[in-house]
């Protein structure tokens, strides 16, 4: 297995880590697939608030060597919220502090000071180790760590893939220079790769994989992995999804492949990329209702197994 450090610390992270979003409609086959990727060198399991499904990760990381990251709503920034939030995702992931606690978008209406107070309060509590955040520009950036007293920000989770590349080189080296690690969620651009509109992509990772016997997966994967202070975490729904995105690693695209997807025009962008500007300012919002809906689909999806 591969590793990067993680931001300005000692740790060290799986170049491959697990998403887990949507991950938890079906609870004995979501803690069997985490616990097998595990088992497999893998050690960042990412997961959040919103998500609906930290009970399910905390049973399945249970006497795992594990690092464990979790996300905080941005319905939930003002500080009383935070403290208020964290100390419920310790109660369902049954851990006793949280490796990397995430803000997982912007927040424009509260202070990032009175977040960023709350979130090294956490830290002085003992509650989390680390601080994060998620989604954010450099200029977020930049006020995020103007805002820190005592700590730094660690990482950044970002969108990126081959279809996203959102990120772009300015936001990349600006993390690359403050010791900011990147995650990168959604690298297979949530499935999208694999939809008619985006064939012309997928054509071509086909026809470079076919030089190496490796899938369009693996060749996305391996692509986004040899970028510099990166991790992804892709969804690891079943054991081939497992076993193909682990042969991802350990083998390199040639720089010219790597040029060839780099300067492939991708005129269809995801909508989710599109839609980014809208999405932060909404995000109070859309977050609040987004985590209710998610409740309201495992609590479905788990009252149907049961009539089953």
């Amino acid at each position: 297995m591969q590793f990067i450090k993680l931001g300005n610390t000692n740790e060290k992270l799986s170049k491959l880590g697990i998403g887990t979003w949507k991950l938890g409609s079906d609870k004995d086959k979501a803690i069997k697939i985490i616990k097998e990727t595990l088992s497999n060198g893998i050690n960042l399991v990412d997961t959040a608030q919103m998500y609906q499904n930290e009970e399910i990760v905390g049973e399945a990381i249970q006497g795992e060597n594990v690092f464990l990251a979790t996300k905080v709503s941005p319905h939930n920034f003002h500080e009383r919220d935070i403290l208020r939030s964290c100390s419920e995702s310790l109660q369902k992931l049954k851990i006793k502090n949280i490796d990397l606690y995430q803000l997982h978008w912007p927040n424009p209406s509260v202070k990032i000071s009175e977040t960023l107070k709350a979130m090294e309060k956490l830290v002085d509590e003992g509650k989390i180790r680390y601080i994060g955040v998620s989604n954010f520009s450099i200029s977020e950036l930049e006020e995020a760590m103007s805002s820190m007293k005592k700590y730094e920000i660690v990482s950044n989770q970002i969108e990126y893939s081959v279809l996203t590349r959102d990120i772009g080189d300015s936001l990349s080296e600006f993390c690359r220079k403050n010791k900011i690690s990147i995650i990168a969620y959604s690298p297979l651009g949530s499935g999208k790769l694999f939809e008619e509109k985006y064939k012309e992509m997928f054509s071509l990772l086909h026809e470079i994989g076919s030089k190496y016997d490796k899938t369009p997966t693996q060749v996305a994967l391996n692509w986004l992995l040899q970028k510099e202070n990166l991790c992804a975490i892709p969804k690891f729904s079943s054991r081939e999804h497992l076993l193909e995105n682990l042969d991802s690693l350990d083998w390199k695209l040639k720089q010219n492949d790597i040029k060839t997807i780099d300067d492939f025009g991708q005129s269809k962008k995801p909508l989710s990329s599109m839609l980014n500007p809208v999405t932060k300012r909404m995000a109070p919002l859309w977050s609040n209702l987004m985590t209710r809906n998610e409740k309201n689909r495992i609590n479905n999806s788990e009252d149907k197994k049961e009539k089953d």
